[in-house]
This record gives C-alpha cells, sequence and structure tokens, in this order.
C-alpha cells in the first residue's frame, strides 16, 4: 500500500478516536513513525496491523471500520491534491462508479508498481448499479473498504444509497447491489 492510505487510516482515526488513541496504536505494532510519506510504498501487512489494532482498541469490528475508511477516504481525497481529479471523472455518483478504472490508470502515472482494483459494471439504471470488484490482495477483506467507498462517493454529491454485498459472480472478489436512495 501507499502512504496515502496509511496516513488516511491516520487521519480517521485522530479524528474519531483522538491523536492518543493512534499513538497507543502505533506503540501496539511497534511503528515508531507514526507519520507515513504519501508516495512511499510499505507493504500490505503493516496496513493489516494497523486494521488489526484499531479494531482491538477500539472493539470495532474489521468489516465495520473498513467500511467506515472506505467512506472516509474520499473524504480524504477530496481535500488533497487529488480532488480536481476525482472531480474531472464523473458530474454524478454513479459516473464516478463507472469511471473508477479509468481514474486508476491515471493514479498509475502518478504511483507506480500501484496494485488498483477494478470494477466491471455488469447493470446500471437511473436508480441502480451492480458492480463486480476485482483485487490482486486476496489476503487482505478490502471488499468491506469498497462498499463504504461507494457510500462515500454517492456522499461527495450530497446523494444517498443503500450498498449490499452478494454472492460473487466468477472470479469477482465481490459483487455489489447499490441502490441511489
Amino acid at each position: 500500500m501507499y502512504g496515502m492510505v496509511n496516513q488516511a487510516i491516520k487521519e480517521m482515526v485522530q479524528e474519531v478516536l483522538g491523536p492518543e488513541s493512534w499513538q497507543e496504536v502505533c506503540l501496539k505494532i511497534n511503528r515508531s513513525s507514526t507519520d507515513f510519506e504519501l508516495f512511499d510504498q510499505f507493504d500490505d501487512q503493516i496496513t493489516l496491523d494497523l486494521v488489526t489494532q484499531i479494531c482491538k482498541s477500539s472493539g470495532m469490528l474489521p468489516e465495520k471500520l473498513l467500511e467506515a475508511f472506505g467512506e472516509y477516504w474520499i473524504k480524504f481525497a477530496q481535500n488533497s491534491d487529488y480532488s480536481a481529479i476525482l472531480s474531472t471523472f464523473a458530474t454524478s455518483a454513479f459516473d464516478l462508479i463507472h469511471s473508477l478504472n479509468n481514474l486508476h490508470e491515471r493514479l498509475e502515472l502518478t504511483f507506480s508498481n500501484l496494485k488498483a482494483p477494478s470494477f466491471e459494471v455488469i447493470e446500471h439504471n437511473e436508480k441502480m448499479m451492480k458492480v463486480n470488484y476485482y483485487s490482486d490482495r486476496a489476503h487482505m477483506p478490502l471488499e468491506f473498504f469498497v462498499k463504504g467507498l461507494f457510500i462515500g462517493i454517492f456522499k461527495m454529491f450530497n446523494q444517498e444509497c443503500k450498498v449490499e454485498m452478494i454472492a460473487t459472480l466468477g472470479s469477482a472478489k465481490a459483487t455489489f447491489v447499490i441502490e441511489q436512495i
């Protein structure tokens, strides 16, 4: 994972649980530095360790933490240098979800060795979208992050949605039904 992901986790924890909680998490995973260089790559295990320890400290289930982080990620991206990229790809939530692969292709120009997920829209109408999610990170339950990401995308456009994970289709890691409310 790039440091940007871990830095966003840090900011979310500090905002929700407080700076002392973040310091405690770092101590428990033997992480002396509590900042992450945004463009440096870090082993995925560090992110897993952070999520595991945050869950232990807060009593939150990993699925709920990752969902909350997916939603927070959109807020983090909107407040970063990448906010312009988000707005160039879409004028609605469904447009942005439909453009996630293109957005990741653009990010690959900045982040070398990016292991971006991919998304396949398999059904879509004006109120509903069905999306397959693919990832090479089989060891991480990032489908819960993706669920939160979709919720965050809708909030970005001042809309609400209901997201349901349904039985996986084919080689997809997860399949989502997203309904605009």
